[in-house]
């Protein structure tokens, strides 16, 4: 088994405590499917993908997440706190002996982008901030990225309707890059049907011009009608999207996330489908 990062127990200790924490909604403390899944996932395929990135055919690896936070969270009934998926990120690739060139971060709330950006300096990471909303930090990031560079894009907006087509779009013309996507399926579910009315517009950005396109669909179907619909936008990218995709359940098993991985190349897809059907993907070496 190759070696992996312990994210789930026995966190380090954080270097600035002094900063700014998420705490989840209410201050109450984040669900524990977010270090036990979520970044044990994105921790195991970067562990996964690090003989790829050594290849000879990449300049360097650089890890893009436009929805940073401050890089540290504080887990439901713990008095401990946990890093966030960039920290995550940066500490896996250097426990895999493939650390990543760049790390580009960005947040819409600069205390939570800041606190983050000096989490990562505090730990050697090669780090660099982009302010604002997502959609409009991801074309300097884009910019930013140096030729010939493998891209590993996280994005883990905090509802549906952040998860931008334009945004995946600009992402997208990066010629050598992988996607793993939380997608809130809690949110589309419950809001979906309401979307309908053009009046609103939440998931307008998240598959631009999905209502005429499920016209007719009777409104039990609409959900899974939209999912498909935006699988069938990311392909037109000229994605293969996994087949495999994780669900994360809340503490009552209902469904919150899935989590979609897509890429150009069979390898990383190959590589996103061995460790999301990984039944000892919570063992530890």
């Amino acid at each position: 088994m190759n070696k992996r990062l312990v994210i789930n127990s026995a966190p380090e200790a954080d270097p600035l405590p002094h900063l700014f924490v998420d705490e989840g909604k209410n201050s109450e403390g984040v669900g524990p499917w977010v270090a036990q899944e979520k970044h044990m996932y994105l921790s195991t395929y970067i562990d996964a993908a690090r003989a790829a990135a050594k290849s000879k055919f990449f300049s360097e690896w650089v890890f893009i997440d436009p929805f940073c936070g401050p890089g540290r969270m504080r887990q439901r009934n713990e008095r401990i706190t946990r890093p966030g998926g960039s920290v995550v990120a940066w500490r896996q690739s250097q426990a895999s002996q493939t650390p990543f060139g760049k790390i580009f971060i960005g947040d819409i709330d600069p205390t939570r982008s800041k606190a983050c950006e000096a989490r990562l300096s505090a730990l050697g990471a090669p780090v660099r901030r982009f302010d604002g909303p997502a959609d409009e930090t991801v074309f300097e990031m884009v910019k930013a990225v140096p030729q010939g560079a493998l891209c590993l894009v996280y994005l883990d907006p905090y509802n549906l309707e952040l998860l931008s087509y334009p945004m995946i779009k600009a992402l997208a013309t990066l010629p050598k890059v992988d996607f793993i996507v939380h997608f809130s399926t809690m949110d589309l579910k419950r809001n979906v049907a309401a979307e309908l009315d053009p009046d609103r517009a939440r998931f307008d950005e998240v598959s631009p011009g999905w209502r005429q396109r499920l016209s007719g669909v009777a409104n039990r179907s609409l959900a899974v009608a939209f999912f498909d619909d935006w699988h069938q936008k990311v392909k037109a990218l000229n994605f293969e999207v996994s087949k495999t995709m994780p669900l994360i359940t809340n503490d009552d098993q209902r469904e919150i996330y899935r989590l979609v991985f897509f890429a150009r190349k069979k390898l990383p897809m190959d590589l996103w489908a061995d460790i999301a059907r990984d039944p000892n993907l919570n063992l530890v070496d």
